[in-house]
């Protein structure tokens, strides 16, 4: 009996080393699972906004201002928020793809900021 157990045991944790080994998702891959998507309207000093490009003008969409600090990793068409500046001016209609993390009471825009941000072009 101990055999077997002695046998299974090594097994059960190359189970679990292999399990958790695939845990690891990249974002790019899972562009449709991000907390906020949509065009850029408006770069502001610290923060984005996003909403609809393309609109009805008899209809209401929301749009979302979004904090960017110095922890938020961006990625795509730009690597820094200096090159979203630019990107945003020279790009017809940037798209962005946003994960938001909750800071609690510090900021005063909804607690909105973002931890990972992926640029696009339309």
């Amino acid at each position: 009996m101990r055999k077997k157990i002695r046998s299974i045991i090594p097994l059960f944790f190359l189970f679990l080393i292999i399990v958790g080994c695939g845990s690891e998702v990249d974002k790019d891959d899972n562009k449709d699972d991000a907390d906020y998507q949509g065009a850029i309207l408006e770069v502001k000093e610290k923060s984005i906004i996003i909403g609809e490009d393309d609109i009805d003008p008899e209809a209401q969409y929301p749009s979302y201002e979004i904090v960017i600090d110095d922890k938020t990793k961006l990625s795509g068409e730009v690597e820094g928020f200096n090159e979203l500046k630019k990107f945003v001016k020279e790009a017809e209609h940037p798209i962005v793809h946003l994960w938001v993390i909750d800071k609690g009471e510090n900021n005063d825009i909804d607690n909105r900021v973002a931890s990972e941000v992926i640029v696009e072009k339309e």
